[in-house]
């Protein structure tokens, strides 16, 4: 089995959102490996003195037994285009390090700098980050058909900033901008990328 791992965001020192990565990491050890002992990732993570300023990405590696820490500084992708791409087999409902399945749609792109992944006729989520839309109204929804049950997603849910909705491809259309969200990047953070650049 490939190995797990759970990227956090490390800002001025501080690990973000880290209450919804523990409860995703705990979530993934009992389901796969039935592991019953919590793990607190604040007991787990020392951050280094070159880490104290500024954004960090933070990859803890793991499996049942063992987690490695390491830190990278962040800069934030570009992303102003989406390549639809179809799969209703890929399945990512854990965050592993082997990401072959969907690196080889990443492939697909054909000149855009992302892919939006379309299962079963729905919309899911891009190849490393989930996605909010704006409808019409200037409310934002996030598919409920994900891939990834994301922390930044959770947080944002939870807060009530967007909603859940069950989004076909056939409605994209009922949109006017798209972006991307993950652990190292909120919607302030996330480049606006019109519907009209899905293609």
């Amino acid at each position: 089995m490939s190995l797990l791992v759970e990227t956090i965001k490390v800002e001025d020192g501080k690990p973000l959102n880290i209450s919804l990565h523990n409860e995703r990491i705990n979530r993934t050890l009992f389901d796969l490996f039935r592991k019953k002992i919590p793990v607190d990732l604040e007991e787990i993570i020392e951050v280094p003195q070159y880490a104290l300023k500024g954004a960090y990405k933070c990859r803890v590696i793991y499996d049942e037994k063992k987690y490695d820490i390491e830190f990278t500084q962040y800069s934030i992708r570009q992303v102003r285009s989406l390549k639809l791409v179809y799969d209703d087999n890929i399945s990512y409902s854990y965050k592993y390090t082997d990401r072959t399945n969907i690196l080889r749609l990443f492939d697909l792109r054909k000149g855009c700098d992302d892919i939006l992944i379309i299962k079963n006729g729905m919309v899911t989520d891009c190849s490393y980050a989930n996605v909010i839309l704006r409808d019409l109204n200037g409310k934002w929804v996030t598919p409920s058909t994900y891939l990834l049950k994301g922390t930044r997603r959770s947080h944002m849910l939870n807060n009530r900033f967007v909603s859940e909705k069950d989004i076909r491809v056939s409605d994209l259309n009922l949109y006017t901008e798209v972006r991307l969200i993950n652990a190292m990047m909120g919607i302030e953070d996330s480049e606006s990328i019109p519907v009209t650049e899905l293609f």
